[in-house]
């Protein structure tokens, strides 16, 4: 394959993806902001909330690994579109349910199919450019960020309108919206016979047959997803009305800033001339965990709100990219989507404890202090994911133009070696 050339087909893609991204980041933001209130407003305690969220990410995880095998063999298109239009139908019918199981099982196929995307926009964006994978990936997330900031904005903004349902199907809609433009306009490219994927052994699926740096990034990503989503779930936009007893309008401006310092740092990241990979990405991670903590101890609505959005401007902004250019480069070819999905969905099992102990903390310390808690323990465990960092093994490697699969051999040994 080459891709240094061929570069109207390329853009069409890419410029397709970045459109999709809009759509879905705003339907994002407003389906995120508002389900918590739509779950209080239906008379759900904490505890059922830390069950539905917990129940979500343990429904994924085999469907996860699956669908990245899939596509492997059937291509990305499929499974791309597959995830919009079931993202689209879970934001849907979400509004048509109060009970806990109910809210659990829809909360499944949305996190499913929101995590299969996951899984492959980075690999539609590395399969198309890997010269320009990172510059891609962090203009592609950091405009999706900046829209979830903006459907974030709109939820607040209509909350007292159309409530919390008719957001909910606004969302659907701008989903639907995605799903349409790219079923429509994107062109799926058959990978080379040399690395197209063959079905294999049932058990194959579930292995840990992959490089050594991948498997130090999943026990990473799988503390990380622990303490992420202990802070990041249903907690997050009740953490500051609850605390600090403010309206879910003033809350709606945290969360837009939350997005807009993501998707800022991200527009420029993929372009930073970053020599050492490891050193930022684990230093950047720290950080992130470190004001994480530091915010649940800040007293005041506007201090505290100021000291937790320093986060992702330090952070994740920056170490997205990063860590998805160490996951394509030691991928094989052949079987990219589906080590990637192992990736993340063995990781994502951190996503299963994270809003359980945000539920257990809540439930278990004083009032005082249980608002606070799932905060400063979220940032411990990141502080914990990027010591394991440590052990990665990166080797310097000059700059390619190549294609994905002719760049990266197949195999522990020949893999495209990364840039230090």
């Amino acid at each position: 394959m080459v891709f240094c050339g061929h570069e109207t087909s390329v853009n069409r893609n890419v410029k397709i993806v970045l459109a999709v991204s809009v759509f879905f980041g705003a339907a994002t933001g407003i389906y995120e902001f508002v389900l918590p209130y739509y779950l209080k407003e239906r008379g759900l305690s904490f505890e059922s909330m830390a069950r539905i969220f917990a129940a979500a990410a343990a429904g994924m995880l085999v469907l996860r690994v699956l669908m990245g095998r899939l596509a492997d063999v059937w291509g990305r298109k499929l499974f791309y579109g597959l995830s919009l239009g079931g993202s689209a139908l879970a934001l849907g019918l979400t509004p048509l349910s109060a009970s806990v199981f109910g809210q659990s099982v829809l909360k499944t196929l949305r996190e499913a199919t929101f995590l299969t995307r996951e899984t492959l926009h980075p690999i539609v964006l590395y399969e198309e450019r890997p010269d320009r994978f990172r510059e891609f990936l962090g203009k592609t997330r950091g405009i999706e960020f900046l829209c979830q900031g903006g459907g974030t904005l709109i939820a607040g903004a209509l909350f007292v309108v159309i409530g919390t349902r008719g957001n909910l199907w606004l969302g659907a809609a701008l989903v639907a919206v995605g799903f349409i433009l790219f079923a429509s306009l994107f062109r799926d490219r058959p990978l080379p016979s040399h690395h197209r994927s063959r079905p294999g052994r049932l058990r194959d699926l579930f292995s840990f047959d992959m490089h050594r740096n991948l498997k130090v990034i999943m026990v990473s990503f799988f503390i990380f997803n622990i303490g992420f989503t202990t802070s990041h779930c249903f907690i997050m936009p009740l953490f500051f009305s609850e605390k600090f007893g403010v309206s879910a309008y003033a809350v709606s401006w945290v969360m837009v800033l939350h997005r807009i310092t993501i998707g800022l740092p991200l527009l420029v990241a993929g372009t930073l001339p970053i020599r050492n990979l490891k050193v930022v990405y684990i230093g950047t991670l720290t950080l992130e965990g470190i004001i994480i903590s530091a915010s649940a101890l800040v007293p005041n609505f506007l201090a505290a709100a100021a000291v937790w959005l320093l986060h992702d401007l330090v952070g994740a902004g920056i170490w997205i990219p990063v860590q998805n250019q160490i996951i394509q480069d030691h991928t094989s070819p052949e079987q990219r989507a589906l080590q990637v999905g192992k990736i993340l969905a063995y990781s994502g099992v951190g996503a299963i404890i994270g809003p359980w102990l945000a539920g257990w903390l809540l439930a278990n310390l004083s009032e005082r202090m249980s608002m606070s808690a799932p905060f400063f323990v979220s940032g411990l465990l990141m502080v914990v994911a990027a010591a394991v960092l440590l052990l990665l093994r990166l080797t310097p490697a000059g700059p390619t133009c190549a294609a994905a699969g002719d760049g990266v051999e197949s195999g522990t040994d020949n893999r495209r070696e990364q840039r230090l």
